[in-house]
């Protein structure tokens, strides 16, 4: 009896080591898909980089990556920057990711109108996905972990790249096409920031 109760006890711990080894591993593969595939550096790298305007991702959370394609576009400053609490319009492509370049067999959700009639006609069906653009109220709009601590601090016409582990995107759930512990990419256009 004894040595059930040390096994009922220790279960858990062994659960949670066994998903805690699952994280770090997809963590790892995230990284190196955008430090090899991508040649980027980690935000606080930058300043040991030669390299005149490197591509850099930025991490949110347990574990969230972010890069802003346009990051060094001459104007983007200017534009209005994505807070909490702003509503922000977006168009996306979000896949699954497997630790190499995302492509359109690897998309599960869309709102790009070229994109849906380019996988309509592959497949032979119609896709009920809706063209309009995502409306997203930070804080408030019910939307992936991974996803929304990645919004603030874009800028209105950025093109963002959010790459996230399975504890930040769907977790143990089965959602449509996306299988349970999955990783996955978000590819946007942020085109409207409202205040």
């Amino acid at each position: 009896m004894k040595k059930f109760l040390t096994i009922l006890f220790l279960l858990p711990l062994l659960v949670g080591c066994k998903e805690e080894d699952t994280l770090l591993t997809e963590r790892d593969n995230i990284v190196k898909y955008l430090t090899s595939s991508r040649r980027m550096v980690a935000e606080e790298d930058l300043g040991s980089v030669i390299e005149e305007n490197p591509a850099f991702y930025s991490t949110f959370g347990r574990y969230a990556y972010r890069h802003i394609v346009n990051y060094y576009d001459a104007d983007r400053e200017n534009r209005p920057i994505v807070d909490w609490g702003d509503r922000v319009s977006i168009r996306f492509n979000a896949y699954v990711f497997t630790g190499s370049e995302p492509s359109t067999s690897a998309i599960y959700w869309s709102n790009v109108p070229e994109i849906i009639e380019q996988l309509g006609s592959k497949s032979g069906n119609t896709l009920d996905w809706s063209t309009e653009p995502l409306h997203i109220e930070l804080g408030t709009t019910p939307i992936l972990e991974g996803l929304e601590r990645s919004l603030p601090g874009c800028h209105e016409a950025d093109s963002v790249q959010v790459y996230m582990t399975s504890t930040l995107a769907y977790g143990k759930n089965l959602v449509g096409n996306v299988p349970k512990k999955s990783m996955i990419a978000w590819y946007m256009k942020i085109e409207k920031v409202t205040k």
